[in-house]
């Protein structure tokens, strides 16, 4: 009785599209990941742990060939008239 097939989530679903519409339900689950995300943060901080992206963060490759350089106009190849 206690376990939730996969009828009662489909259920679920459905009451909550109707509730509050196809187009809150992104907006919703999207704030919910960024508290997650923040509160994550936070818990990491008063740890004392480095955040993740700190750790597998590679350092960039330096470009050893100069930005684009614009080149200078080309001459033209007639001579001058007299």
């Amino acid at each position: 009785m206690g376990e939730l097939s996969p009828w009662h989530l489909l259920i679920v679903a459905a009451v909550f599209m109707l509730l509050f519409g196809a187009n809150k339900l992104p907006q919703m689950a999207r704030s919910v990941g960024q508290s997650m995300r923040i509160f994550k943060a936070e818990t990491r901080a008063l740890s004392g742990e480095k955040e993740p992206e700190q750790l597998q963060r590679p350092q960039p490759q330096q470009n050893p060939q100069p930005a684009h350089q614009p080149t200078p106009p080309a001459q033209s190849a007639q001579p001058p008239s007299a």
